[in-house]
């Protein structure tokens, strides 16, 4: 073997290359990667030139591709097809690429309502203000959790996994008359919240002044913090208007039916003043 300092040892390659020697040898004896060299004793030499091939077959292998379509590749490789591969593989990495976005646009709304529940006072009602909000609404409810409404959840389910993929659980809405009048159960529709990455919605939650509260325990206590919620506008001169969003927060992390929080947020306006 001539100049012999221009070649490495499968072990001085690997390392170079940053892969295990016995891949080297595994991808030598079925055809994938062969040395430059190879000696009557039996030992490999490679070149640095041959990094540039391994690391292609290593990325390769990393976006997807099998070993069997590697060797059917180097079999009768061409730009086109070489182009092709790239093509399709590329557009398997975008998909991965905007599902592992979707999850972790999941998670971090997840996050994000497990934090809000951590501060959560049953009945405690404070006057917070909000920017515009996307929503996506549902079919027409009652609130009697009747075999109606159920089909109308299913329906909303289906319809926002379809749009988002993975998707946070959506909430109920109900119109601020039916609050105004005690009547807190009479339901408008499910909602669930748009995102920016999409041009779909239904409506539009308008910016401006909200009071938001949170009810600990099961729905049945909803009337009482409703009442908390009349009793504060009432004493700061207030009128609900608009309507009331509920969403449970940490249904992900309960340990009986008593924890369940349930936060409210509903549009209020300065008495007088219009809405």
């Amino acid at each position: 073997m001539k100049n012999k300092k221009y070649y490495y040892t499968t072990g001085q390659f690997a390392k170079l290359s940053g892969i295990n020697k016995r891949t080297l040898h595994y991808y030598d004896e079925i055809g994938l990667f062969s040395p430059e060299c190879r000696e009557e004793n039996g030992y490999r030499y490679y070149t640095c030139f041959q990094t540039v091939q391994l690391e292609l077959i290593i990325t390769l292998r990393k976006i997807g591709l099998s070993i069997e379509e590697i060797l059917r590749y180097q079999q009768n490789p061409s730009g086109d097809s070489f182009a092709e591969l790239i093509a399709e593989k590329k557009s398997l990495i975008d998909k991965s690429i905007r599902e592992l976005l979707n999850t972790k646009a999941f998670l971090e709304q997840k996050s994000n309502k497990l934090s809000v529940s951590m501060g959560a006072e049953h009945g405690k009602v404070k006057l917070i203000t909000l920017p515009e909000q996307r929503l996506l609404l549902s079919g027409p409810i009652t609130g009697a959790y009747d075999d109606a409404d159920f089909a109308a959840a299913g329906d909303f389910s289906l319809r926002l996994k379809s749009i988002f993929g993975l998707y946070d659980n959506f909430g109920s809405r109900i119109a601020a008359e039916e609050i105004i009048n005690g009547r807190c159960h009479n339901y408008d529709c499910f909602f669930a919240y748009g995102r920016q990455d999409t041009e779909v919605y239904d409506a539009i939650r308008p910016a401006g002044d909200y009071l938001r509260t949170f009810c600990i325990g099961g729905w049945e206590k909803l009337e009482e913090v409703y009442g908390a919620v009349r009793q504060f506008a009432e004493e700061n001169q207030l009128e609900l208007s608009g309507y009331a969003y509920e969403e449970g927060l940490n249904e992900m992390s309960l340990r009986g039916r008593d924890d369940y929080i349930t936060m409210i947020t509903i549009g209020c306006g300065k008495k007088g003043r219009g809405l």
